[in-house]
């Protein structure tokens, strides 16, 4: 079966001499790992492609007796360049991508999910502020994607802990939930809540879900100096 498919580069390793093995966040089949023969030799354009983050179109033939497909062709869709010049920005990206990749099975389709990182790293591709704001937005998604939705989930216990101090939280993450400010590139809108408050709750969050992303311990540092 012949597959044409956009997909966001997740990691890629070293397999053999000069191939790499790469994961991709595919909009077609979610999570795969594809082989991508030659990619290391001196001259290939590979290398360039399949640089973490990217996002590729691949065109392969689907096997399903082989564990890693063979890409027989590819080229890069977006390379984010204004994201790659800022170190804050390459951060919290990078901790969405360890997300994705850690939060989804192999071949585990989610089209909602592969449209929301695209359009985050669009965002951040262009933004000069609201880096805060992009993140939380997408890890409120994010949750709610992957069976986790906050925004209505008054028991949860950091919910419950945060709204003894901020009883508007529950209003304040459907703010950001809602809000058209991704799609829109608004990179001045203002949320109601509490900065200091918001950092810290996300970042107890993200402990509490996702306590293995290991670059989000970088990551909390930038939403406490904005």
């Amino acid at each position: 079966m012949r597959i044409s498919t956009p997909g966001i580069v997740l990691k890629t390793s070293l397999f053999k001499e000069s191939s790499i093995i790469v994961r991709l966040f595919t909009l077609k089949r979610g999570k795969s790992s594809y082989v991508i023969k030659a990619a290391m030799r001196q001259k290939s354009p590979l290398k360039a492609i399949y640089q973490q983050m990217n996002e590729v179109e691949v065109n392969y033939v689907h096997n399903n007796k082989r564990q890693l497909q063979p890409i027989y062709d590819s080229k890069t869709l977006n390379s984010w360049d204004g994201i790659n010049k800022d170190l804050r920005k390459t951060v919290l990206c990078l901790s969405m991508i360890e997300m994705i990749d850690k939060g989804f099975d192999e071949t585990t389709s989610d089209q909602s999910t592969y449209y929301l990182i695209k359009n985050i790293l669009e965002y951040f591709n262009i933004a000069e502020n609201g880096y805060n704001n992009a993140f939380y937005f997408f890890l409120i998604h994010f949750l709610k994607n992957t069976g986790y939705n906050i925004i209505d989930a008054e028991e949860h216990p950091i919910i419950r802990r945060y709204k003894t101090k901020e009883p508007k939280l529950t209003e304040q993450l459907k703010e950001i939930y809602y809000s058209d400010f991704i799609d829109k590139k608004n990179m001045n809108t203002e949320f109601s809540y509490d900065k200091k408050t918001m950092a810290n709750f996300i970042s107890d969050l993200m402990r509490y879900h996702l306590p293995d992303i290991k670059s989000f311990g970088v990551a909390k540092e930038i939403f406490k100096s904005s």
